[in-house]
């Protein structure tokens, strides 16, 4: 339990496993709450049903023992449920604030790497299209040492093919 005035606090539940101390805390005092009251209603049932009245019939006094003692069943049976309602805190916490910024900044990561990479793959692309290109048509104009273009050499011996006017002729 917290050091001052013995209050649990907000700013005690936000510290690093505050909520998950709180929780085993509460849960313990619950559930011990709640065997009390089971203790305390067994007994209490039992002295009812000894308290009989002229004119009961077979099991009415079982009866009224029962609908008298249902308030302490249901207490018990809300504090059961605490338990378990308490016991959801900390694993709530944590999915919701410790898990999903991290979750979320991975997805955003992951987001942005494949956008980088779908940009690096086009940017990649065009510049190896353009490269390609640039060499291509850098190889056509340049003259070697016989004044003739790379094409113009290794190409036909008919009307000068070159690859420019095989790019022009399929346009």
């Amino acid at each position: 339990m917290p050091e001052n005035n013995n209050r649990w606090t907000s700013d005690h539940l936000m510290k690093p496993g505050g909520t998950a101390v709180y929780a085993a805390q509460q849960r313990e005092r619950l559930r011990q709450m709640a065997d009390e009251v089971r203790a305390l209603l067994g007994e209490y049932r039992a002295d009812l049903e000894n308290l009989k009245f002229d004119g009961d019939k077979p099991f009415e006094a079982r009866l009224r023992a029962y609908l008298a003692s249902r308030p302490l069943a249901q207490l018990e049976k809300d504090l059961r449920a605490a338990v378990n309602h308490v016991g959801k805190l900390d694993p709530e916490f944590q999915r919701r604030y410790v898990e999903l910024p991290a979750k979320r900044e991975e997805k955003a990561e992951k987001k942005e790497l494949e956008k980088a990479h779908k940009k690096g793959l086009a940017t990649a692309r065009a510049v190896n299209t353009a490269g390609h290109l640039n060499g291509i048509s850098s190889a056509l104009v340049e003259p070697t040492g016989d004044g003739k273009g790379v094409v113009q050499k290794t190409g036909t011996d008919g009307p000068h093919n070159t690859f420019l006017d095989f790019l022009e002729k399929r346009a």
